[in-house]
């Protein structure tokens, strides 16, 4: 059977994992052929404790409190679940969703859905940015979010393709004769959303169309969800 230590020789690397890092790991000991069909928590943590622990000393206790951490993030995300024909021993056995998440890389690929749901988006973001995003292309991610916007802000205002960037947005949205405007709205609103609209564009698609802008996960996460919020504006605003 494989352990713990065979995946993961440096002990530093087991305490200082996030437990949701760490747990793909475990998974992938528990998940293996030889490891039997059910699994004890007490067992598992203290049997990798005793693997990092140099000659004479005892078992690490810092690797058991990772350990349980790590075990305590499979339950709570339906990796694991005790067993249903022992009850309350600790005795633990693999869910039908844990065969199909099976490693450490499929842990990674949940915890990133869990990141950015699909509910949260607009369908374009979900069909065009969010798989970008979980192979960690947020640059163009970003990109294509907002390349999204400009394309249905086009179509919603039924605009040619002589009007591009900040040019369409601001046809589009001008706050006397746009044909996304809402004439109802307070002039002060009409001229806010143009400039909301243009400035996202200008900002967020321009960039990102030109250089290396480098964002990170958080960054990317909180401009796709952006990006989908103004889409759905422009779907409410949208020409018949």
């Amino acid at each position: 059977m494989p352990t713990l230590r065979d995946l993961l020789p440096d002990v530093q690397s087991v305490i200082s994992l996030h437990p949701g890092d760490l747990a793909g790991f475990v998974l992938e000991v528990l998940l293996a052929p030889t490891t039997g069909p059910r699994f004890h928590i007490k067992n598992f943590c203290g049997d990798s404790a005793l693997q990092y622990s140099n000659r004479g000393d005892g078992p690490q206790s810092d690797v058991k409190q990772a350990c349980a951490e790590a075990w305590s993030w499979l339950e709570t995300n339906g990796l694991i679940c005790m067993d249903p024909e022992d009850g309350v021993h600790g005795w633990y056995v693999p869910t039908r969703r844990a065969r199909e998440v099976r490693d450490r890389s499929g842990v990674k690929a949940l915890i990133a859905n869990q990141e950015l749901p699909e509910h949260f988006l607009h369908p374009e973001i979900v069909q065009h940015s969010r798989p970008l995003f979980l192979q960690s292309r947020f640059d163009t991610a970003v990109f294509e979010a907002f390349k999204s916007l400009e394309v249905e802000i086009r179509n919603a205002a039924k605009l040619g393709a002589d009007l591009i960037g900040t040019k369409l947005a601001t046809r589009a949205f001008d706050p006397n004769s746009g044909p996304l405007t809402d004439m109802q709205a307070e002039a002060g609103e009409r001229e806010a959303l143009r400039s909301l609209m243009v400035g996202a564009v200008g900002s967020y698609k321009n960039p990102t169309s030109h250089r290396r802008v480098g964002l990170n996960a958080p960054v990317a996460r909180e401009l796709l969800m952006f990006a989908s919020n103004l889409l759905r504006i422009v779907d409410e605003r949208r020409v018949p």
